[in-house]
């Protein structure tokens, strides 16, 4: 027979050493109960968090592949052709023609009267 200092065999448990009394202990045992919750309840949020992500990102795939499946069967938006050097060009020549005519105006600096109204220039 094997004997274990600080136990009991008559009572199936260890002797109380400790100087802890038993509202103590079980004070002990609810706050680590308490404790131990708190911890599976992040890991919960935590694989929540996790899972709503994969679905969002999920969605958000389907969701392109339906936007374009659409628009490819619109006739005249999914068939996007070049841009031709052609038109390309003209287009520049015109925005360095509009450029080279734009005419500054110098700004007009209209006095003011004694009660804050705009004066009449003559």
């Amino acid at each position: 027979m094997i004997k274990i200092k600080g136990f009991r065999w008559g009572s199936g448990s260890f002797k109380n050493r400790g100087g802890f009394d038993g509202a103590m202990m079980e004070t002990l045992y609810v706050i680590g109960a308490i404790i131990l919750g708190f911890g599976v309840m992040a890991k919960l949020l935590l694989n929540l968090g996790n899972q709503i992500d994969e679905g969002l990102i999920e969605l958000d795939e389907k969701l392109a592949l339906a936007i374009r499946s659409v628009v490819e069967k619109i006739p005249g938006l999914g068939d996007s052709e070049p841009i031709n050097p052609i038109q390309m060009a003209f287009a520049q020549l015109i925005g360095n023609m509009a450029q080279q005519k734009q005419v500054i105006i110098p700004p007009k600096i209209i006095e003011r009267d004694e009660n804050g109204l705009f004066s009449k220039q003559e």
